[in-house]
């Protein structure tokens, strides 16, 4: 018997949402995504399936109120088969009585959602944290798919100590991705198949999901599209030094501050910045283009529940 949870959160932490809640019942989920026309046909074609796969969990993205209940009867087909979460981005959507009144609000704020979190599992192992452990773990840690299993390490590593420290997450929580997924467009743009495979093998030894891959790739794509977008302005800052001048008074010389800062080039740390914007020079626009429409068609197949995601990753890259 599966169970229809109703989650309330933002268009910004979708992915990262559906991930965390889907994970409340398998420990690798395959959420499959319905949304907009989609939705109807969907439900239909998962109700009237025989076998479905109990890793799929079902997420209906704003869904009408009017279609929840045209479809009424075949989410309670579904609810004996699989998990459901019908998640809303607006902060008062209108729900079908059927499905109960309870909600699941979740904060939008990452700081205070991971802070939540980190709290909640370390007091469960009666531990505590300094708070420039919980600095550096929250800067290591940028996607919060993989906090749990970072925690987890660094409890274990913990061992019979009462609070975990700065040392003990500069021992044991990996380094962000973001240099290895640097290194991954590097590999790309050289044309060099076996250090891409190779980098890829250990994102995925690392316990990393190939979703969580698709992710960080997708959001490194976007903002080396808006750093080619720049390159006319920041070709000349050759070094480093000129180069954050530059971009700082850039930053400055604008009339508006995105509230999610880590969806925009403009706002990374200059140093990553300036990485990122000599590795989108390696590539042209069409390329950079062709790889996001292959990424986006890939996350819409796993979503789906598809076979072979590694080999149809490792095939997109290679095929650039």
């Amino acid at each position: 018997m599966g169970e229809i949870v109703v989650a309330i959160g933002s268009k910004d932490n979708l992915v990262e949402d559906l991930s965390l809640l889907a994970r409340k019942w398998s420990e690798n989920p395959k959420v499959v995504t319905l949304s907009g026309p989609a939705l109807k046909p969907g439900i239909a074609e998962k109700a009237s399936a025989l076998f479905l796969d109990t890793n799929i969990v079902l997420a209906l993205i704003d869904p009408d109120p009017g279609l929840l209940d045209d479809v009424k009867d075949h989410l309670s087909l579904l609810k004996e088969k699989i998990n459901s979460i019908v998640y809303y981005t607006e902060a008062k959507p209108e729900v079908p009585a059927y499905l109960g009144s309870a909600r699941l609000h979740i904060e939008q704020d990452r700081e205070m959602r991971v802070r939540e979190r980190v709290l909640s599992s370390v007091r469960a192992r009666r531990k505590k944290m300094t708070d420039k452990a919980f600095a550096l773990l929250k800067e290591r840690v940028k996607d919060e798919v993989l906090l749990e299993q970072e925690l987890d390490k660094l409890i274990d590593y913990a061992g019979d100590k009462d609070t975990i420290e700065l040392k003990d997450v500069a021992a044991v929580v990996t380094q962000t991705h973001e240099d290895t997924l640097i290194a991954l467009f590097e590999a790309i743009a050289q044309r060099n198949q076996k250090e891409l495979i190779a980098i890829l093998q250990n994102l995925l030894a690392q316990g990393v999901h190939i979703l969580a891959i698709q992710n960080y790739l997708v959001r490194q794509l976007r903002l080396l599209l808006q750093a080619k977008d720049m390159e006319s302005l920041l070709t000349s800052q050759t070094d480093y030094k000129t180069f954050s001048k530059a971009l700082a008074t850039f930053k400055e010389s604008l009339d508006f501050k995105p509230q999610e800062k880590k969806h925009y080039f403009l706002y990374q740390k200059p140093y990553y910045a300036y990485r990122l914007s000599k590795t989108s020079m390696k590539f042209s626009k069409k390329e950079l283009v062709s790889l996001l429409d292959m990424l986006a068609h890939l996350d819409a197949l796993i979503k789906r529940g598809t076979k072979y995601d590694r080999v149809r990753l490792e095939s997109g890259l290679l095929e650039v």
